[in-house]
């Protein structure tokens, strides 16, 4: 198996190479049990489960259902990157912020079925169970040793999940109604990027206000649709933007801006920087 490198045949960094050329493969797998997770069919469904387990992130296929598209271009969802937030800042806020509302999701629908949180129908445990045997077959047939690059392919799979999660509500919000409630999910809280490849690749990922609007919508048949802002590029190009925060400001900031008409009231801004953030753009 030296193609594998298990004997020694590859180098450190050849070793490393691979787990990232497998991470790649993982984010994109993460896409496809995005689509799965959103259909009605039993079957497709576990299948998006059994999809996460590569990357360890099972947990994705209960809180991007429930918990994104509840809250998504809100402050109140981590999934949604706010004005100003590095993608550095984000990734962290993200991840944790979403391991924390699957488990709150699922603990209260086991409450309301009247069982106990530690059951095998949590959804999140039995996501994570498939990835906690999928590794265990790998370390039996290839030792300890492959433990680090099984690590390091689940980490940069996810990552690419979460950058795409950064580029596509980046400084979106939501307005509330008289009621106080946020208004309905609408077009214009999503970023478009209606570009050919990556959309081929991604199964149309890029017309997301579509998604949106209609998840359980079949990606063959997501349209682009009219009042959504459009990135200036594809996915993969803003991936590598997200990346460098100076570049991406640059390239990002004014487009949010004038989607709201120079309101920087009207943006989702971080808590914690937006008297500084108005005081910057002018807003009393």
């Amino acid at each position: 198996m030296s193609w594998l490198g298990i004997d020694g045949g590859l180098s450190l960094a050849s070793k490393i190479g691979l787990a990232l050329s497998i991470g790649v493969m993982g984010g994109i797998g993460i896409n496809t049990a995005h689509e799965l997770g959103h259909k009605k069919d039993e079957l497709e469904r576990w299948l998006s489960k059994i999809t996460l387990a590569q990357t360890f992130y099972g947990h994705f296929y209960i809180e991007h259902n429930r918990g994104h598209h509840v809250r998504v271009s809100t402050p109140e969802d981590p999934a949604s990157a706010r004005f100003g937030e590095t993608f550095w800042t984000f990734l962290p806020r993200s991840v944790w912020g979403s391991l924390r509302s699957s488990w709150e999701l699922e603990k209260t629908r086991m409450q309301r079925l009247d069982k106990s949180v530690w059951s095998i129908h949590n959804d999140v445990l039995n996501a994570w169970l498939m990835s906690v045997v999928l590794y265990a077959a790998l370390v039996a047939g290839f030792g300890w040793e492959v433990l680090p690059f099984l690590l390091i392919q689940a980490v940069y799979g996810f990552s690419l999940l979460e950058t795409v999660n950064y580029l596509e509500h980046y400084g979106l919000l939501r307005g509330k109604t008289a009621s106080g409630r946020y208004e309905r999910c609408a077009p214009a809280h999503s970023w478009n990027s209606d570009h050919i490849c990556t959309n081929i690749f991604l199964y149309h990922l890029q017309r997301h206000s579509d998604h949106h609007a209609n998840p359980t919508r079949r990606y063959q048949t997501l349209r682009s649709m009219d009042g959504a802002p459009n990135l200036p590029s594809g996915y993969a190009s803003m991936i590598t933007l997200a990346y460098f925060p100076p570049v991406w400001r640059k390239v990002m900031d004014h487009r949010v801006l004038d989607h709201y008409d120079g309101d920087i009231t009207r943006v989702n801004v971080q808590p914690a920087k937006r008297e500084r953030i108005y005081a910057r753009f002018g807003a009393a």
